[in-house]
């Protein structure tokens, strides 16, 4: 079967710390639920068969663990195929961050620690122009501000990412226009993701994780910005999606963006 005709799941997990409104109950109300909901009221999905030609997904599973133990967790993921979505639109990870960060926020308190992302690259266009525009976007952060936070990628031992690290690395500075500070870190056992991923601001298992069981471990990196938040997040996951296609990755790429928790 060629790429062309593959399906193209996209997985992302939103981790942090949820404190839940007193008179929301877990039992009335769940991650899937809250997702259909706020995806079909920004119309990038339809659950009605006289809905729109061409919407950016198609829902799969959505769930979350919102256990109150104030330990970092992966508060709500999703899966989704962008297979039909409209030619030449980008892989929908904002529309998908900001659909998991609506219905956390709706529900209670949320501390945003990490997002990952398992990104079928075949289905990803050139995003430069409009990473560009992003860039003018995060420019409006306050100067004097300063965050920091580990980035990871890994695919398939096919894509050898470890061999194409330092044209990643340019081609991500390239699409950062100047706005983010990227260089190489040591990168761990698994995954690439930190030793320790709870403390990193990962809560494990990786929704996905059966998915990515292949994947091998590429590269990690540090990354210094003005702000620390779920659109950051968001953002650098497409510089480096498409950061891996301009250096020829083609491969589905597992993404962690995470930072520990900081004191409430």
């Amino acid at each position: 079967m060629s790429e062309a005709n593959l399906p193209a799941p996209m997985i992302m997990g939103v981790h942090g710390v949820l404190t839940l409104n007193p008179w929301v109950s877990p039992e009335h109300e769940d991650v899937f639920g809250l997702v259909v909901r706020r995806t079909v009221s920004y119309g990038w999905s339809s659950f009605h068969a006289s809905g729109p030609d061409g919407v950016r997904w198609g829902h799969n599973e959505a769930d979350g663990d919102w256990e109150q133990d104030q330990r970092v967790r992966q508060l709500a993921w999703l899966q989704v195929d962008v297979a039909d979505a409209p030619r030449g639109q980008r892989l929908p990870v904002l529309p998908a961050a900001t659909v998991l960060g609506d219905s956390l926020n709706r529900i209670g308190r949320f501390r945003f620690t990490g997002l990952h992302t398992v990104a079928p690259l075949y289905e990803a266009p050139d995003s430069r122009a409009d990473l560009a525009y992003a860039a003018e976007w995060f420019a409006l952060a306050d100067p004097a501000a300063s965050a920091e936070f580990t980035l990871s990628v890994a695919s398939t031992k096919a894509a050898d990412l470890p061999g194409h690290a330092p044209d990643i690395l340019a081609a991500a500075l390239e699409r950062a226009h100047g706005q983010l500070g990227i260089e190489a870190a040591p990168l761990s056992s698994r995954q690439g993701l930190p030793a320790s991923p709870a403390e990193a601001g990962l809560g494990l298992p990786l929704a996905g994780e059966l998915e990515t069981t292949h994947l091998q471990c590429g590269q990690a990196f540090r990354c210094v910005t003005r702000e620390w938040s779920l659109d950051m997040a968001a953002w650098v996951t497409e510089i480096f999606i498409d950061a891996l296609r301009g250096t020829g990755t083609t491969h589905p790429a597992l993404i962690t963006v995470s930072k520990p928790l900081s004191p409430a």
